[in-house]
């Protein structure tokens, strides 16, 4: 009988302590809270170290960034719930516009042409891009084979070099029906194989190369260095927009990490990332 009644007891204490734990627990979960970011791979380096910042100074919010999603990727999970904050590298559609999502231009940076670190090479001429591509150039100054590291026709690398000039748009469409090429899906996945390759050459951005710290060397193009006052002065030609994107509503949470980025510590991290800050 003793024994029934000490196991009760203890069942007792068991519930009571379970019970205060949880209620000790609850401000705790209540105002908690975990903001999810995704989208174009160019931005993804640097809103991590946004996030790590931010996570800081509002240690009661979780940032999680995800892997490349893409910028239309972004666009269709902000709508969904999927994704407190998408990252775009355009504007969005008529048709995805219709979905009520609110789009803000948050930074631009530089897009260049880009070889492995290692390389010599250190300029390259919009005519030179045309035959990389058309596969008339196929060596390097010092003997060395080219090998162009392709986005897919789509994507918006490949829509913006096209726009450079026409002889560079008929070579990549010449470029997309060759054999052999190498392609790469996402942002991250063509630095891979720009910085591991030998002889190769493609497309990113200042932002990526700093925020990740890749091993990548940003090509001149036409004798223009690729710095924000060759860009600010109309000299340099390529650069790439980036886009907040935001759904009807944003979260509590969403709201001050933009604030935060608008912030002097929020700039200054975009800034020293690669970034043009309006």
């Amino acid at each position: 009988m003793l024994t029934g009644s000490i196991a009760r007891l203890t069942i007792l204490r068991g519930i009571v302590l379970a019970s205060l734990l949880t209620l000790l627990l609850l401000p705790f979960s209540a105002s908690a809270a975990v903001l999810r970011i995704a989208g174009t791979g160019n931005a993804l380096g640097t809103m991590r170290l946004l996030g790590e910042a931010f996570t800081k100074a509002h240690p009661e919010t979780t940032v999680i960034v995800l892997d490349s999603i893409g910028t239309s990727g972004a666009i269709r999970a902000v709508p969904k719930g999927a994704i407190e904050i998408g990252l775009s590298s355009r504007l969005p559609s008529d048709e995805e516009a219709r979905n009520g999502m609110t789009t803000v231009e948050y930074a631009r940076s530089l897009a260049v042409f880009a070889v492995p670190g290692s390389s010599a090479v250190a300029s390259i001429t919009l005519a030179q891009v045309a035959d990389i591509y058309s596969g008339k150039l196929t060596t390097w100054p010092d003997g060395s084979k080219i090998r162009p590291v392709m986005r897919q026709p789509g994507d918006d690398n490949t829509r913006q070099i096209k726009r450079l000039s026409a002889a560079i748009e008929q070579a990549l469409d010449a470029a997309e029906k060759r054999e052999g090429l190498t392609y790469a899906a996402t942002d991250q996945e063509a630095a891979d194989k720009m910085e591991h390759i030998s002889g190769s050459i493609g497309v990113t951005t200042i932002a990526l190369i700093r925020s990740e710290k890749r091993s990548l060397r940003p090509l001149a193009l036409d004798g223009v260095e690729p710095n924000l006052e060759n860009l600010s002065s109309g000299r340099y030609p390529m650069f790439k927009h980036f886009y907040l994107v935001l759904p009807k509503e944003p979260t509590p949470a969403a709201k001050e990490f933009v604030q935060f980025m608008r912030s002097p510590p929020g700039r200054r991290i975009l800034e020293e990332n690669g970034h043009i800050v309006p």
